[in-house]
């Protein structure tokens, strides 16, 4: 009887051995693919896994060895790779008897590696890294940029293309990705500024690579960066959710709920992209923080505004002011930056333009125009676009004081809709009504458009229409001489205004306009003053341009503002 149960015992046994086997052979992991990307001073591999990993890792003789244990190799995963990088070598896969994997890379001696697992986050599966860190070209390119900061004269930008790598971003519904949109309009963006001879400008990534905040930000600070912008592409649940929006650090909270929500979402970026835990810890100096932020936020607010103007004549925008929130890639207190949402991919017709390479270079050229504005205003003056123009002067005292003029809001109306509508500028606007621009607009409102007192717009001028002389009327008085204008495509009467140093007053009043009028291509319209394209030149102060020269070089030898040079010389930006 006892071996009658001996034998059962022994057979139960074996039953829970073979059922377990079985168990084990079913629980076996996959590795269901493998990618990499390369860097000027890294490459990254990643393989993606059904399971979390249990793996070794071992270097020997400039190999590196990574066994996975109990996991095989997918169908479809690549089992030999070879990388565009002298540094590494082959990577070959085998797979062990047991049901290991063994991973093995050829490298040479000098590059430094990292192996470490990171969880399953959002739509990532399980995933082990490899990174081949090379640390001579870090050092290198770390001088390079010390070098930079403290030899150049120039203004240093430094455009941040958003995502990267592992880390797409936004993705459109026709499989658009925010990283690839981004970085090529930032690659247009420091085309075109490095064509005005201003500044110096550089990319934090110029290939598809995932990129740290920290590095990002270590990266702005060698170069002792005048401005940081950090470009991106918005997305939203609602297909209908469009238009741009500029953004800043925060003091505090959050200016908003959805920049609060924008500021959360960009600031997993590290998760995604596969950062290490070590490469995530913010190291902001909270009394630097103190001590600089307030300055610095205001100038990224101004910078911005300027950015959210430009943008307004592109398209649509999401909001009239620039937003602050905790943005950890904007985490600099010492660094102007400013975060900008070109469009919404996730709009079918804006995910259309942000594909166009026409509407990727449109966006850039704005970008780049709101930055040249910026820094190379009149000193001691305000960014263009925000400036309150003076009154004119010296008019006849016969004219009548013109009357207030008002409007009121309807449903639907916006700050910077308003400010277009009649052409004036916001900052100017918001002067006027004494409101900042957080204060809320309300149906009803009645908003001053511009203020009483002065000249007439509409007895000061002339008839439209008319074919005008170039010449001051005949009649004697304070009239002054004019010349004529033909408007090009994306004209408007402040940028014509900003081109001849005129005020928006003089441009109404001389051509019989009323604000918000209609302006098309071709009109011509009367600019108080001298042609600057046939005006006198002072005898003694002509330059002749000589090879290797700039307009921001020739400006310096002549200790004259550039943007005295260009008006004097009919010439734009």
């Amino acid at each position: 009887m006892i071996r009658q149960i001996s034998r059962y015992c022994v057979l139960i046994v074996l039953a829970f051995v073979v059922l377990g086997a079985e168990d084990l052979a079913r629980a076996a992991g996959v590795v269901t693919n493998m990618r990499h990307w390369t860097a000027p001073d890294h490459t990254r591999i990643v393989f993606d896994l059904t399971d979390p990993p249990v793996f070794t890792a071992s270097r020997q003789d400039g190999v590196l060895a990574v066994t996975f244990r109990n996991m095989t190799w997918g169908e479809t995963a690549p089992r030999e790779t070879e990388f565009d990088q002298s540094r590494i070598g082959k990577l070959s896969i085998s797979t062990s008897e047991e049901g290991d994997t063994l991973v093995r890379l050829e490298m040479a001696n000098n590059v430094e590696t990292n192996v470490f697992p990171l969880k399953k986050f959002m739509d990532k599966p399980d995933r082990l890294v490899i990174d081949i860190e090379f640390p001579e070209v870090s050092r290198r390119q770390s001088r390079m940029r010390e070098q930079i900061k403290v030899s150049t004269d120039k203004k240093i930008i430094v455009i941040d293309p958003g995502h990267g790598g592992d880390d797409p971003g936004a993705v459109g519904k026709n499989g658009t990705y925010e990283k690839d949109v981004v970085l090529s309009i930032s690659r247009r963006l420091k085309n075109n500024l490095d064509r005005h001879g201003f500044f110096q400008d550089y990319l934090t990534r110029d290939g598809d690579y995932y990129v740290p905040f920290n590095k990002r930000l270590q990266i702005a600070r060698e170069f002792g960066a005048d401005m940081f912008i950090s470009v991106h592409a918005d997305a939203a649940r609602n297909r209908e959710a469009r238009g741009s929006s500029v953004y800043c650090l925060s003091s505090g909270e959050a200016s908003s709920v959805a920049a609060k929500i924008l500021a959360q979402n960009e600031n997993l970026a590290d998760i995604v992209g596969g950062s290490r835990e070590a490469d995530m810890k913010e190291e902001t100096n909270p009394i630097l923080i103190n001590m600089c932020q307030t300055n610095t936020i205001n100038i990224s607010k101004a910078f911005g505004m300027n950015v959210l103007w430009e943008l307004s004549n592109v398209g649509e925008l999401k909001f009239d002011r620039v937003q602050e929130a905790p943005f950890r890639v904007l985490k600099m207190p010492e660094i102007p930056s400013v975060l900008i949402e070109t469009a919404y991919i996730s709009n079918l017709e804006e995910e259309k333009l942000l594909r166009s390479p026409a509407f990727q270079q449109k966006l850039a050229d704005t970008i780049a125009r709101a930055v040249v504005r910026f820094f190379l205003m009149e000193p001691g003056g305000e960014p263009p676009l925000l400036v309150q123009r003076p009154k004119t002067v010296g008019r006849t005292s016969a004219i009548a004081p013109k009357p207030a003029v008002f409007h009121t809001v309807v449903k639907g109306e916006t700050l910077s809709k308003i400010s277009r509508e009649y052409g004036v500028p916001l900052r100017q606007l918001l002067k006027m009504n004494g409101m900042r621009m957080e204060d809320s607009l309300y149906v009803g409102k009645r908003l001053k458009i511009e203020e009483g007192g002065g000249e007439s717009l509409a007895a000061s001028g002339g008839q439209g229409g008319g074919k005008p002389s170039g010449r001051a009327p005949a009649g004697g008085g304070d009239h002054k001489a004019f010349f004529t204008y033909t408007v090009v495509k994306g004209d408007s009467l402040i940028r014509i205004g900003d081109r001849f140093g005129v005020t928006l007053e003089s441009i109404l009043a001389l051509n019989g306009l009323k604000p918000g009028a209609p302006l098309h291509v071709g009109k011509r319209l009367k600019i108080e003053g001298t042609d600057p394209a046939v005006g006198t030149r002072q005898p003694g102060r002509t330059y002749r341009v000589k090879a290797g020269d700039t307009l921001l070089n020739i400006a310096k030898k002549q200790d004259v503002p550039v943007g005295t040079l260009l008006k004097l010389n009919g010439m734009k930006l």
